[in-house]
């Protein structure tokens, strides 16, 4: 038997009796097939090919492959292999495959190796046998005359399989008496008398399909027999069984004649009211055809996580709308729509709102620019003077924004609807068995891929996550959970089993953890208990009997003692107050409850406390603070800290901080278990896990208002690895990185089956014109003497302020300080940048050196820094030349040669060589076609270009490579590297690292990630730059300087999606001073008053 909750798998037989002589996998094609299984509800899906039956796919190439079965079926002459599988109602439990052969013969043909005078004495009668009388039945006794066949429908041969099939109930017939009313009475002529057939009828109708042999009644009327019924002129084709049953009802084996059907209709009175023929039921088919009808037009839809009635609700009473409102019918009618590309769903309080966007046909979404709406500004009303004096406006009440609705049931539960925000949401391209699949590849083979079980997991709400899980174990029959054990390890693995938990199962989880084994983690229990809901707690503990088979509270009791027990224990009752009414009188009654229970009482008496804060709803404990403040000097907090101690003095402080402000609570919970050395990882995870999907936006804001630091600061000084990238994403939050699907494998599998028109339209979107946003923009009220002389008297005598000079170069535009160069040397007669030269060093004064220049002459000093003296930097060489435009080529080239008097290109010749040389050289031409349209013809003859020179090819053609990624233009390339995906099953930047090195390969790599994305190229360089120990400033300040005035807004993005952490904490943590201040307004996060008083902690080095 199987095991608990298993599926039994089924049984195939073939309907008929053993035939000696005969192996039971040969039958013939009247043979019936039947599959049953003893476990009930479930359904029963079979193939006929040998293939594997899959119940989610049924149909392939448009072909059903995949059978359900309904009733007994046949087979079709030939060697057929049946397999069949149970599956459960739910889909989430199936049985084994079952597997049988049959060897399938014409009738007739199946017995030719028996004798044909050969007699037995074994009954076969039984199934199909109907009467001794039975002339026109192809079973036939020996003894029957010979009959002339030429006036006869053509008869199918003689089987003795037909004889070995038992006797059906005679139920599947209607009974005798309505048989009688139906054909007459017994007066009524001889053929009134005649018995019931006791055969189904034929179960085949030489159609492939099936048809459910146990179902349905007698015909009303058959051609030839019952009154008023003349026969056919021609005779009927009918199946064998079918035609066997309407010779029955003839007792002597012959064709009714006209002469009968006048005798038997004079012989029988006409009747008052001839009852109208009902039609039998058609037969219902073994295997279903789809077809066509309105869904149910229920009033409620079925909810809990059915998503697929649910949509079938929506569809059901869009048709009833729109059958019923002529407005909206007639529009929907009439355009053409392609797939659904966005749906949006919205619960507005008091209804939901369903916003569907579907593709229009030839027109890429995103191609049409919408006129931006203009709102006029509505002037205020003049005010109306009474007596000389303005008259008072009566304020109006601001209704507060409707509170964002919770993705999981568990977290709208909360004690007070207040307005909170998680950090980790639903994502809105969320497919449960793509993430499956993933996480699959994640941990299949050696090694795991940690980043991409990250990438899914902290990006999914919890629904989501748990519809992972099930999708993962209904795919691969493993339990996620247990294979991430398998895996990982440390806090990384309890952060991934605690997000895949259902947050109720979770703090059950943890409260049993804490309470079982020796000792008891009382912290664990006062965190839990007294921080949730009424609904919270009771889902807590049914959650826990079910788990564990335990009462949480006799749990409880058995473990604690004292106050704190009865503390706990009032609690886990969940019968606090929700009220949102305040009673006064109640308040300063219970404010002196308190007072003479505790202050001016010698001792204390517990038992008040607990009553009081256990079952009051907190706006009531909120006005019973107040007025205790009223009567004592103290504040309620303190004066719990002077009356208790220990495990009573924290559970009794964790309601009251929960009363007046949650989210400071456990912004002071976080901060204690990242405080001094070490860090309190299982606290750390838990309230991350436990409140990233309800108020973690408020308790970042709490945490800096309590630390003067950002909570992703204190992190990222903490932890390290993977486990930090986890928790990081979780406290940030964001829509998930892309970056896998643009490169690598990620991309190879999203491109390879998309239809050349996603893919066009994909190359569209990604060649418009993407409004670049900078960090650094023009300043207002801008003047360019005060500037210069600002500047001036930082410089002059002793010592320099830096200060002035930041908040001078940090706040102004390019063009501005161009500006400020020319008036400094005007009214001073110095040049700016010398002077700024002599007074400052280090990082700060190559920031302020080319914050001082245009940008081609910043690029121009770069380059010739770059190639004068000994040895050559070719990491500026490809920073800068293969990444600008064919105008800015252009312009830094006439830079240079109008600072230095050479030619760049003679230059960059003279200190490289090469391939590394011809791919610069040929980058300086700026020759790069800039358009925006793209042949995807041509594509494919460069992808087979690039495929031959490289992978096909022995060695490598770097020439072809450097025509094709230099000249194309980026639109061109964007085809160019999905058709090399589809040729070659490997993306372009996986073949550039296996047929190139060194400083070619570099040059390569950056003209493909600029194509692909350019924010995220130099995301990826800054982080180069202060990776590890030690600072590359040159390249930091390069690349700051040149992209804060173009596309810093879109690099921070890209940097804090990569490295799950923001590029202002990592260059605060990487440079320090002056340094640090210019670089922070560079990126938009200085300010020109705010000096930096904060101290960070002393622990770099994590990453």
């Amino acid at each position: 038997m199987p095991s608990a909750g298993a599926v039994c798998p089924p049984v195939i037989t073939p309907l008929r009796k053993a035939i000696p002589g005969l192996s039971g996998n040969k039958i013939d094609t009247s043979t019936l097939i039947e599959l049953c299984t003893e476990t009930t509800e479930c359904k029963i899906f079979f193939t006929s090919d040998g293939t594997k039956p899959n119940p989610f796919q049924r149909r392939v190439a448009g072909r059903e492959v995949t059978f359900k079965y309904i009733g007994p079926f046949t087979l079709k002459p030939g060697k057929r292999t049946i397999k069949a599988i149970a599956v459960a109602r739910d889909g989430l439990r199936e049985s084994d495959v079952m597997t049988k052969q049959f060897n399938v013969e014409d009738i007739g043909r199946l017995t030719q190796h028996l004798k044909d005078d050969s007699t037995t004495t074994d009954d076969y009668s039984g199934f199909f046998d109907t009467s001794d009388q039975d002339s026109d039945s192809t079973i036939k006794p020996k003894t029957k005359k010979k009959i002339n066949r030429k006036n006869k429908s053509p008869v199918r041969g003689k089987s003795p399989l037909r004889k070995s099939l038992t006797k059906p109930p005679r139920e599947a017939w209607a009974s005798e008496a309505i048989l009688s009313d139906t054909l007459g009475s017994a007066s009524d002529g001889p053929y009134s008398s005649q018995p019931i057939p006791d055969g189904p009828f034929n179960p085949t109708n030489y159609a492939g399909t099936q048809i459910n042999v146990w179902g349905g009644a007698i015909p009303t009327q058959i051609p030839g027999v019952g009154p008023n019924v003349p026969p056919t002129l021609y005779p009927t084709q009918y199946g064998y069984l079918t035609e066997n049953m309407i010779n029955t009802c003839n007792p002597d084996g012959r064709y009714v004649t006209v002469g009968d059907i006048k005798r038997m209709v004079g012989n029988k009175k006409p009747p008052q009211e001839p009852p109208k023929p009902v039609e039998p039921p058609a037969p219902k088919p073994a295997i279903e055809y789809p077809i066509y009808q309105d869904p149910p037009l229920n009033s409620v839809s079925p909810g809990k996580g059915d998503f697929k009635d649910n949509i079938v609700h929506i569809y059901a009473h869009m048709l009833e709308y729109a059958k019923n409102n002529k407005d909206f019918r007639l529009p929907v009618s009439e355009p053409q729509m392609g797939k659904m590309l966005e749906a949006k769903f919205e619960d507005e309080g008091d209804g939901y709102k369903i916003t569907v966007v579907m593709a229009k046909p030839g027109i890429p979404r995103g191609s049409v620019r919408k006129q931006p709406k203009i709102e006029t500004l509505k002037k205020p009303p003049p005010t109306e003077k009474n007596n000389g004096k303005p008259k008072k406006k009566e304020k109006e009440k601001e209704k507060p924004p409707p509170a964002p609705k919770k993705s999981d049931p568990f977290f709208a539960m909360e004690t007070e609807d207040l307005q909170t925000e998680g950090t980790v949401k639903p994502y809105d391209k969320f497919n449960a068995e793509q993430d499956a699949e993933v996480l699959r590849k994640a941990m299949k083979g050696l090694g795991t891929d940690e980043e991409a079980i990250t990438n899914v997991l902290a990006y999914r709400s919890n629904p989501q996550r748990q519809e992972v899980r099930t999708t993962f174990k209904t795919m691969f029959g493993k339990d996620l959970i247990e294979e991430l054990k398998s895996e990982l390890s440390g806090h990384y693995l309890d952060t991934c089993k605690a997000l895949l938990m259902a947050p109720a199962e979770y703090d059950a989880y943890q409260l049993h953890k804490a309470i079982k084994g020796l000792g008891t983690d009382e912290d664990v229990l006062i965190e839990i208990l007294c921080t949730r809901s009424n609904a919270q707690i009771k889902m807590i503990k049914e959650t826990y009997k079910a788990k564990y088979n335990k009462e949480l509270e006799k749990d409880i009791i058995g473990d604690t003692s004292g106050n704190l027990k009865r503390l706990l224990v009032s609690q886990v009752q969940a019968n606090r107050s929700e009220s949102k009414e305040v009673d006064r009188n109640k308040a300063k009654q219970d404010a002196k409850a308190l007072y003479e229970a505790g202050e001016k009482k010698w001792g204390t008496d517990e038992s008040r406390f607990n009553v009081i804060l256990v079952s009051r709803s907190y706006p009531q404990l909120r006005a019973t603070f107040d007025e205790y403040d009223k009567l004592s000097k103290k504040d309620f907090e303190e004066v719990l800290k002077s009356e208790m101690s220990g495990d009573l003095l924290s559970g009794m402080k964790t309601i009251v901080r929960c009363v007046r402000n949650k989210a400071g609570h456990f912004a002071r919970q976080l901060q204690k278990t990242m405080k001094g050395i070490g860090t309190d990882d299982d606290t750390l995870v838990r309230v991350v896990v436990s409140r990233c999907e309800i108020d973690m936006v408020q308790i970042k804001e709490a945490f800096e208002s309590l630390t003067s630091q950002t909570l992703q600061q204190y992190i990222a000084d903490d932890l390290s690895s993977d486990y930090r990238d986890v928790i990081l994403s979780l406290v940030m939050g964001g829509p998930p990185p892309d970056k896998a699907t643009k490169s690598g494998k990620g991309f190879v599998e999203a491109v390879k089956y998309k239809t050349e028109e996603e893919l066009d339209e994909q190359v569209r979107m990604e060649s418009e014109n993407i409004q670049e946003d900078p960090t650094l923009k023009p300043a207002e009220n801008f003047n360019a003497e005060n500037d210069a002389e600002v500047l001036r008297k930082a410089m002059k005598g002793f010592g320099t302020d830096e200060k002035a000079i930041i908040n001078v170069l940090g706040f102004r535009s390019n063009e501005q300080r161009m500006e400020i160069v020319k008036t400094f040397k005007t009214m001073f007669g110095k040049d700016l940048i010398k002077e700024l030269d002599s007074e400052l060093s280090g990082g700060l004064k190559v920031l302020c050196h080319g914050l001082c220049m245009t940008s081609p002459e910043f690029d121009a000093m770069n380059l010739n820094k770059a190639i004068k003296g000994l040895g050559t930097d070719e990491q500026v060489l490809v920073e800068i030349i293969c990444t600008r435009s064919n105008s800015q080529i252009l312009a830094f080239k006439e830079a240079y040669k109008a600072k230095y008097g050479k030619e760049l290109e003679k230059d960059v010749a003279g200190d490289t060589s090469g391939n590394f040389k011809r791919l610069l050289i040929s980058s300086l031409q700026a020759n790069r076609d800039e358009s925006k349209e793209f042949d995807r013809n041509k594509a494919k003859q460069d992808a087979q270009a690039l495929h031959e020179a490289g992978e096909k090819k022995w060695g490598t053609d770097e020439s072809r490579f450097n025509v094709i990624l230099v000249s194309r233009s980026y639109a061109q390339l964007r085809a160019t590297f999905q058709e090399y995906a589809k040729l070659a099953n490997k993306d372009i930047e996986d073949t550039l690292k296996s047929e190139m090195s060194g400083d070619l390969l570099k040059g390569m790599l950056a003209v493909v990630r600029c194509i692909r994305s350019k924010p995220s190229h130099f995301a990826d360089e800054l982080y180069k730059s202060m990776k590890g120990l030690g600072t590359d400033d040159d390249r930091l300040c390069r690349i700051l300087v040149s992209r804060c005035e173009v596309d810093m807004v879109q690099i921070k993005e890209s940097f804090q999606q990569a490295y799950k952490q923001t590029l202002g904490m990592f260059i605060a943590d990487d440079v320090s001073g002056d340094y640090k201040a210019l670089s922070l307004a560079l990126i938009g996060e200085g300010s020109t008053t705010e000096k930096d008083k904060t101290e960070k902690k002393s622990k770099k080095g994590w990453f």
